[in-house]
């Protein structure tokens, strides 16, 4: 059996979310804690769990706030929620003394008012385990997209992997597991040297153009603009472009309509393509990360 952690005695809200909260549900209750939430998937939520009327009622004396993994916007609207949610100042006031909010990411605004009331904030995608794990239904969702838009194979076809961080490197594993020739580019020479000895052709960000007009399908890992217009237009116009990366994504979607390259931005793709498995993964390590964080404050206290 599984450890489940202790935190029996804890009031954790959770704001947002989609079927994956359903399982972190079930295991935060199982692991004592009280949980209460507003703007999850009602369907399939365990009878113990407090489904709230308002995020503020939710909220009202909770010792931690989790959000989704996708965060909030930069204005603090929650991105994958039922109902409409902001994380205001007001919301974050009615909180216990000392929460903590879990977020996928935290906008720089929303850490200075959560710092000013006393409010710790933890970004769940720095955790590695679960970016790690996060990065398998991620890489299998980016190839079945790849699949869809292309009528050829992956096998023998020229990919080529911007970014060889946690998602690069597991797509980049599963793209020459399939037969692809696969091109790998990254800033930092100790990645490019990861790559070559994987098998992959490893390429430095500034090296793009040369090998762009050959490839057939991108996958763009880097949360910033790394496919601009004018590698845009290097490319071919059969080729299909998947962008793994946070809004607005590191492409110029707007280049590539003007070409005709079919592109598509797609975060987000655990809880699309993999519901059950990427609930799991979530519920595996937050709950653990929620009992050592707690155990922290109280340490340091």
């Amino acid at each position: 059996m599984d450890h489940v952690a202790n935190l029996k005695g804890r009031h954790i809200c959770l704001l947002g979310g989609d079927r994956r909260e359903l399982k972190l549900v079930c295991t935060l209750i199982d692991s004592g804690a009280k949980v209460s939430c507003y703007g999850v998937p009602g369907d399939g939520l365990r009878p113990e769990a407090i489904v709230a009327e308002s995020a503020e009622q939710a909220c009202r004396g909770a010792n931690v706030v989790v959000l989704p993994l996708s965060g909030t916007d930069s204005n603090g609207n929650v991105k994958v929620a039922s109902k409409p949610i902001c994380i205001t100042r007001e919301l974050l006031s009615v909180l216990s003394p000392n929460a903590i909010l879990f977020s996928g990411t935290v906008p720089r605004f929303l850490a200075a008012e959560s710092e000013s009331l006393g409010i710790r904030t933890v970004e769940t995608t720095a955790n590695d385990e679960l970016a790690i794990l996060n990065s398998i239904p991620s890489a299998e969702g980016a190839i079945l997209m790849a699949m869809q838009a292309t009528p050829f194979t992956i096998h023998n076809s020229n990919c080529l992997v911007l970014g060889l961080g946690r998602t690069g490197l597991t797509l980049a594993r599963m793209l020459q597991g399939i037969g692809a020739h696969v091109w790998a580019a990254a800033r930092k020479g100790k990645d490019r040297a990861r790559a070559f000895e994987m098998g992959l052709s490893p390429l430095d960000f500034a090296d793009l153009s040369s090998c762009l007009p050959q490839i057939d399908i991108v996958f763009n890992t880097v949360p910033a603009l790394v496919l601009d217009r004018a590698l845009t237009y290097t490319m071919k116009r059969t080729a299909v472009i998947i962008d793994l990366a946070s809004a607005p994504g590191g492409v110029d979607f707007v280049a590539a309509s003007e070409r005709g390259i079919h592109a598509e931005l797609a975060p987000g793709l655990p809880g699309r393509v993999a519901p059950i498995t990427a609930g799991q993964i979530v519920s595996k390590v937050l709950p653990e990360m929620i009992a050592a964080e707690l155990a922290r404050d109280e340490w340091e206290r």
